[in-house]
């Protein structure tokens, strides 16, 4: 049997009878260093717990009319500026939210100006992912609206939220799927890179899903939302990041969107001109055509 007696030798080290000498300098750094790895290891699971994207239940009210329109897109059309980027105004149940401002400041307001838009009339904005593309027009929006709500991902940078902020507008951080206004709610983010999230509008027929650049896929965007909100996507209108991608690729996401039950599906933005050509072969009565300036609209 080991004997709990403990002595001390003249360099200062306990010595417990029966064992081997240790340095009491090396169990107190070792204790140390365990004490910081359960540290890391805490804030680590508080981290992922704030992120985890777990949805409480939400129960949208039916839009009898949706509109959307689109500010910004790089698909061209006349007398409106084209850059490469986003920007769509939505309108329903009494609310006006925009998603996503494209590049820059200067596109968005003429577009606006053109389009007869009004945009310091804005409820909110909703901003996809902190790519310059989708917040670039920001500036504006602080100059017209300031101080008005902007939904980002949790996870968006920490330097992209302190700019906004800087601009005078109020972020507000997104985690789990969150109810806006009584016939929207924003779809908490998934991992693309980077973090990104969607707005989903509801209709009598169903979920109208905008995205950005759908990083983590739109497919698994458009499920996501139907997963959250319990409601059957009608249509999806944005960005499907499938620029370049292959064919088998840009055949997989179609037939998962039409497997959703999609029956409108606006490809936008950075979704390449491959999946126009396999929608319009394959699937006419999904595909709808849409651009800068496009006004699309459901019920009503």
């Amino acid at each position: 049997m080991v004997s709990l007696e403990v002595t001390a030798d003249l360099k200062g080290k306990i010595l417990p009878v029966g064992y081997p000498h240790v340095d009491r300098y090396m169990i107190l750094l070792t204790a140390a260093l365990v004490a910081a790895l359960l540290t890391l290891f805490l804030i680590s699971v508080g981290l992922t717990s704030r992120r985890s994207f777990k949805t409480e239940n939400i129960s949208l009210k039916a839009a009898k009319k949706v509109e959307v329109l689109i500010l910004v897109d790089n698909n061209r059309y006349d007398g409106l500026r084209s850059p490469w980027g986003l920007s769509m105004l939505v309108r329903a149940c009494g609310h006006q939210v925009l998603f996503d401002t494209g590049p820059d400041p200067d596109s968005l307001r003429y577009n606006a100006e053109k389009l007869g838009v009004d945009l310091s009339k804005i409820d909110a904005v909703v901003i996809s992912h902190e790519h310059g593309d989708h917040v670039g027009g920001l500036p504006y929006i602080a100059a017209v609206r300031p101080g008005v709500r902007v939904y980002v991902p949790e996870g968006m940078s920490p330097s992209v939220k302190r700019w906004i902020k800087g601009l005078g507008l109020t972020v507000v951080d997104v985690g789990s799927t969150t109810e806006i206004c009584p016939c929207m709610a924003v779809i908490g983010g998934l991992y693309g890179p980077p973090y990104e999230e969607a707005l989903a509008v509801r209709t009598d027929e169903g979920l109208v899903v905008l995205v950005g650049c759908s990083h983590p896929g739109v497919d698994r965007i458009v499920m996501k939302a139907e997963n959250d909100l319990k409601v059957r996507p009608l249509a999806v209108i944005g960005g499907f990041h499938l620029a370049g991608a292959s064919l088998g690729k840009v055949r997989s996401v179609v037939e998962n969107l039409v497997a959703e039950g999609l029956s409108k599906i606006y490809p936008l933005h950075c979704s390449g001109p491959l999946v126009r050509e396999v929608l319009r072969s394959s699937y006419p009565e999904e595909y709808e055509e849409a651009h800068v300036g496009s006004l699309i609209s459901f019920g009503g």
